[in-house]
C-alpha cells in the first residue's frame, strides 16, 4: 500500500473516529462527568473533521465540507483544552474556542475562491497552535502537574505545536509548493503527527477519567457531595463556594480562600506505598475540619490539595486561621506511620484585594502555593494584589 496524503488522512481520520466513537461511548455509560463531556465533544469535533475532510476529498465541489472541516478541527483542539481547564477546577473557557473557530470558518470562507483546498489553512494551523499550546501549559498545572501521562501527552501537544508553527512560517516563507513544504511539512506528514495526537489524546483522557472516578485512592477526585476523605468533593466545593461569595459580594462581607497542598505526597507514596499516601491525605482532610473554623467549606479538588472558604473581618485573620491549620497538621502524625508528620504549602486570597470571583481568587491561590513550593514547601503565602 503506497502511503500517499490520501491514503494517510484515511488512516487519521480512522484512527479519530475509533478513538472517538470508544471515548464517547465509556463517557456515556461510566463517567458523565464536566470534563468528560466536554472531551467527548472534543472526540464528536474529531469525527466531523474526518467526515469533512473526506467528503471534501471525495466531491472536490464540496466547499462547505472544507468549511465544515477547519471549524471542527479548532473545536475538537479547544475542547480538549477546556476539558483539561474543568478536569483542574477551572472554568471551560469555551467562549474562546467559539471565538477561534468563528474566525476561522470566516477566513476560510473568505478564501474559499482563490485558495481551494488551502482555503483558511494558515488561520487553522495559528489557531490550533495556540490552543494546543494552551492545553499543554494547563496539562502541566493543578493536579495535573503531577499525573505522568498528562505530563507526557503535554510534551506530544508542544511537539505538534511547534510542527504546526515552523510549518506557518515555511508556507509564508517558501510558499506551498517548495520542495522544503513539501518534504518537510506536507499534508502526509502532518496526517501522521494528527495520528499521534489523537492516540495520546485518547489514551490520556481515558485514563485521567478512570483515576478521577476509580474507588480505590481516598485522594481521587469525585463527582459527588464529598471526596473519599470525607470533605467537599470539587464540584460540590465549587457550587457551594459560589454561593457563599456571592451573598458576601451583596452584603459585602469579607471572605478568604485558603489553599494548602501536601509536600511530598510522591515520596511518602513511594517511601511507605499508596496506602500511606491515601492516610495522609485523610489525616490532612480531618485535620482542617477540625482546625478550621466551624462554618467554613472544605474543598478536595485533587489528590493532595484543598481549598477552605471562609468569613474573615480581615487579611490578618485570615493568616491566623491559616497559622493554626499549620501548627494542628505539624502536630498531628499519621496514625499507621509515626514517623511521618506531614507539611503543606499554604496559599491565602481574600475577597479585599481580589474581589468575590471563585475564579480569580483561586488562581491567586494556587500562584501562592507554587510560590511556597519552589522555595522547598511549609510555609504560608498571601498573594497580594
Amino acid at each position: 500500500m503506497t502511503l500517499d496524503p490520501t491514503t494517510l488522512l484515511a488512516m487519521s481520520s480512522l484512527a479519530a473516529i475509533i478513538c472517538g466513537v470508544s471515548f464517547i461511548l465509556n463517557t456515556s455509560f461510566n463517567s458523565n462527568d464536566p470534563a468528560g463531556r466536554t472531551w467527548s465533544l472534543g472526540f464528536i469535533s474529531g469525527i466531523v473533521v474526518a467526515a469533512g475532510y473526506g467528503a471534501g476529498t471525495a466531491v472536490p465541489d464540496a466547499w462547505w465540507a472544507l468549511l465544515v472541516g477547519n471549524v471542527a478541527y479548532v473545536v475538537s483542539i479547544g475542547a480538549l483544552w477546556s476539558g483539561t481547564r474543568l478536569f483542574n477546577g477551572r472554568s471551560s473557557r469555551l467562549w474562546v474556542v467559539g471565538a477561534i473557530a468563528l474566525v476561522v470558518g470566516l477566513i476560510t470562507l473568505f478564501q474559499i475562491t482563490g485558495e481551494g483546498v488551502w482555503a483558511g489553512s494558515t488561520s487553522l494551523w495559528a489557531g490550533l497552535v495556540v490552543l494546543m499550546v494552551l492545553a499543554a501549559l494547563e496539562l502541566q498545572r493543578g493536579r495535573l502537574r503531577r499525573n505522568l501521562n498528562s505530563r507526557s501527552f503535554s510534551l506530544v501537544l508542544w511537539i505538534v505545536a511547534a510542527f504546526t508553527s515552523v510549518r506557518v512560517v515555511v508556507y509564508f516563507s517558501a510558499g506551498r509548493e517548495s520542495d522544503v513544504f513539501h518534504s518537510f511539512f506536507s499534508s502526509g506528514i502532518a496526517s501522521i503527527l494528527t495520528m499521534t495526537l489523537v492516540i495520546s489524546a485518547a489514551i490520556t483522557v481515558s485514563i485521567l477519567r478512570t483515576e478521577a472516578g476509580g474507588a480505590s485512592a481516598v485522594g481521587d477526585f469525585s463527582v459527588g457531595i464529598h471526596s473519599r476523605a470525607g470533605v467537599l468533593s470539587a464540584a460540590a466545593f465549587t457550587q457551594a463556594a459560589g454561593d457563599h461569595l456571592e451573598r458576601a459580594a451583596a452584603a459585602q462581607a469579607g471572605i478568604a480562600l485558603i489553599g494548602a497542598d501536601v509536600d511530598s505526597l510522591p515520596e511518602v507514596n513511594i517511601a511507605f506505598g499508596r496506602t500511606a499516601g491515601d492516610d495522609a491525605i485523610s489525616e490532612f482532610a480531618q485535620t482542617l475540619r477540625f482546625s478550621a473554623p466551624v462554618m467554613a467549606l472544605i474543598g478536595h479538588p485533587s489528590a493532595g490539595r484543598f481549598l477552605i472558604v471562609v468569613a474573615v473581618a480581615g487579611s490578618a485573620e485570615a493568616l491566623a486561621v491559616t497559622e493554626r491549620i499549620q501548627t494542628a497538621l505539624v502536630d498531628n502524625p499519621l496514625p499507621e506511620n509515626q514517623k511521618i508528620r506531614l507539611t503543606a504549602s499554604f496559599g491565602i486570597a481574600d475577597s479585599f484585594d481580589h474581589g468575590y470571583s471563585l475564579e480569580n481568587l483561586t488562581e491567586r491561590v494556587y500562584e501562592s502555593i507554587d510560590t511556597v513550593k519552589a522555595s522547598g514547601g511549609n510555609h504560608i503565602e498571601v498573594a497580594h494584589s
